[in-house]
């Protein structure tokens, strides 16, 4: 578990040292109408497609509270912070912060944003509401392991909702870390806590290593959301910290 997040004055955030990680949580609606001119100008198109204007504002409020916390540890700001979109549309910093060695990710659900920031290589996290579902039985067979799906089928209504969303919100910070989205299967992965296992191990079909080269945390980002974070290395400290957007 994570420690409850304080809000944070964003311009007194702790220097990032090797081995941590920062988590933060964005409480997105709790503040006045962001300032868009921190945007760049495909961050403003994309902005312009959204039909609802609340979709329009949750996607300003997330973009700028990006730029603000990346423009914290790039020491520049918000409005200078190049943000590209890389393979299968990770985000990532572009020119002339690609070299820098930060490594960020980032995810939202309903009025709750997360952005995890690093040193140390590749770097997935997602939040999910936990809400109930129309058809949770047959979408839980395209993401949970053989294993997992024996253990849904034997819980409670309740219980199975619950372990569905800790399945996924695990495997998707997993294959963000990867860079690799849904490109693959997300039954491919296994998740050892989910079967009663001691910590977070990873299982992965296509990767043996899996468990020994990737690093697991999960906790409940804030009532009724369940929360995932995955790094590359063995992380020493992770450091939450909350901003209202």
């Amino acid at each position: 578990m994570l420690p409850e997040p304080g809000i944070s004055d964003i311009d007194g955030t702790p220097a990032l040292m090797p081995g941590e990680v920062h988590v933060w949580t964005i409480r997105l609606g709790a503040a006045p109408a962001p300032d868009a001119a921190m945007l760049d100008a495909g961050e403003l198109e994309r902005a312009a497609k959204f039909v609802f204007d609340r979709d329009r504002l949750a996607f300003v409020r997330r973009r700028t509270a990006l730029r603000r916390i990346l423009g914290v540890y790039l020491k520049v700001a918000p409005v200078d912070v190049s943000i590209r979109t890389g393979m299968h549309d990770k985000p990532e910093l572009g020119p002339p912060f690609e070299r820098s060695g930060l490594h960020f990710n980032v995810s939202n659900s309903a009025d709750l944003a997360l952005c995890a920031v690093t040193l140390d290589g590749p770097v997935g996290v997602d939040v999910e509401q936990i809400r109930p579902m129309a058809d949770l039985d047959g979408v839980a067979e395209l993401v949970l392991s053989p294993n997992e799906r024996a253990v849904f089928a034997a819980a409670g209504e309740t219980e199975r909702l619950t372990l569905f969303h800790a399945a996924w919100t695990r495997k998707e910070a997993y294959l963000k870390a990867r860079g690799e989205g849904l490109l693959r299967s997300p039954t491919l992965i296994e998740c050892g806590a989910l079967l009663g296992e001691a910590g977070e191990p990873i299982r992965d079909e296509d990767d043996a290593v899996a468990a020994s080269d990737w690093q697991l945390t999960a906790w409940e980002a804030a009532p009724g959301y369940g929360a995932a974070l995955v790094t590359k290395t063995r992380c020493g400290r992770i450091g939450h910290f909350a901003l209202s957007a």
